[in-house]
């Protein structure tokens, strides 16, 4: 078992203040606050997204041009209740909704391809023909059948979750030697023995690592799903720093936008894509 070298947290946090140090004066010298908030003002929209989620209006709140002073307007939405937590929260629970659905149907169809050669050959261009589909792709037909509610984000989310769980499971099963399966079948495993005793024991490693790889895809589809049809979540806080401000006269605070991205890496983690089928 390989032992943790005690240094290697020291150089993560003298990484993580080098890049924060790096960017303080990089925002200092390029004076523009609308693009590069300050380090006090991202902290300052940090505390308020985590408190009542309304951070003041601040200097340089603007797309672009010369800064000045955010005003709200009568039209512009009420940014209560628009907080950090709260947006991880639904966020997170889209996700967690997409992987409880999405793993199962996508381990299914992953097993079912490699178990049986036939099938796999029926199905195999029906299967890459629908992963080459992005997952945002179907929120407007989604809209058509189901109309404008949680089912045009979350479907895409399983769609993505499904299509990808799909990969680990065929190719963990197919990679399971052959020794064993001849073993199994000649003690008299058939069936329902030999894909619980023998397969799905063999493959939960290459499943279990598909895991981490659909975890990030359906945090990216939710992201993305959010920021184009939805009224919170993550990627509506992302979309013009939550848009509190009216669509006639669109401000965003690129605080906001930085707090959000910087929130997200911790959620979708680390991940290697695996090849196709």
């Amino acid at each position: 078992m390989k032992r943790l070298d005690p240094q290697r947290p020291l150089l993560w946090l003298a990484s993580l203040a080098a890049l924060a140090g790096i960017y303080t004066l990089v925002a200092s010298r390029a004076a523009r606050p609308d693009v590069l908030p300050g380090a006090q003002d991202i902290a300052e929209t940090f505390t308020a997204l985590l408190g009542s989620g309304q951070p003041q209006p601040r200097t340089g709140s603007t797309p672009c041009g010369p800064p000045w002073t955010l005003q709200r307007t009568s039209r512009d939405p009420d940014p209560a209740g628009v907080s950090l937590q709260a947006s991880l929260a639904i966020s997170t629970a889209r996700v967690l909704f997409g992987l409880l659905v999405g793993l199962p149907l996508g381990t299914l169809i992953g097993l079912l391809l490699a178990w049986n050669r036939r099938t796999d050959d029926y199905l195999h261009p029906i299967y890459v023909l629908l992963r080459s589909v992005p997952p945002l792709a179907l929120i407007t037909y989604i809209m058509l059948w189901l109309g404008h509610s949680e089912a045009h984000r979350l479907i895409p989310i399983v769609y993505a979750v499904a299509t990808t769980a799909v990969i680990p499971t065929y190719h963990g099963v197919r990679d399971v030697a052959a020794k064993y399966v001849m073993a199994a079948r000649s003690l008299g495993a058939r069936g329902r023995l030999m894909l619980t005793k023998v397969l799905l024991p063999a493959a939960s490693p290459a499943v279990l690592g598909g895991l981490r790889y659909s975890l990030a895809i359906a945090w990216m589809t939710a992201v993305g799903a959010e920021m184009l049809m939805a009224e919170n979540g993550m990627g509506n806080l992302l979309v013009g720093g939550g848009m509190w401000a009216s669509r006639l006269q669109t401000r965003s605070d690129p605080a906001v936008i930085l707090v959000g991205i910087v929130a997200l890496p911790r959620w979708v983690g680390r991940w290697t894509p695996w090849p196709g089928p």
